[in-house]
């Protein structure tokens, strides 16, 4: 047969250890997005019994696992900051689309103010 016409299947079994570090790096990676995007504090990122229970998984893996537990968390953490309003409470998220329409409103005024001026200026010249 030539190799053009074979098909390759590849199968890969996950082990109970691959899946753990994969759902560690999810919790690890949505507790950075809650510190940043100000649904918890610093304090109650401390004082969580969640986080106590991550960091004591972390201490007890192998470096390997580690190194692996770090780049699944790289990679969660940009899926899941592409959208920061999942992470926002409803006050914050409030607040930001408030702040968003004063500056709406304030580039307007100063668009207009600017094409005010020039055309005073047009009609005084």
């Amino acid at each position: 047969m030539k190799e053009d016409d074979e098909i390759r299947l590849v199968t890969r079994e996950e082990t109970f250890n691959d899946l753990a570090v994969r759902e560690l790096a999810k919790g690890q990676a949505a507790c950075m997005c809650r510190l940043q995007f100000k649904r918890c504090s610093k304090s109650e990122c401390n004082s969580c019994p969640a986080n106590k229970k991550y960091q004591n998984c972390i201490a007890q893996m192998s470096e390997y696992d580690q190194l692996r537990l770090d780049s699944y968390i790289a990679t969660y953490y940009a899926k899941y900051s592409a959208n920061p309003d999942q992470w926002m409470s409803h006050k914050r998220f409030v607040i930001s689309y408030i702040r968003l329409f004063f500056l709406m409103v304030a580039s307007m005024l100063i668009v207009g103010l600017f094409f005010g001026f020039m055309a005073d200026l047009y009609i005084n010249s």
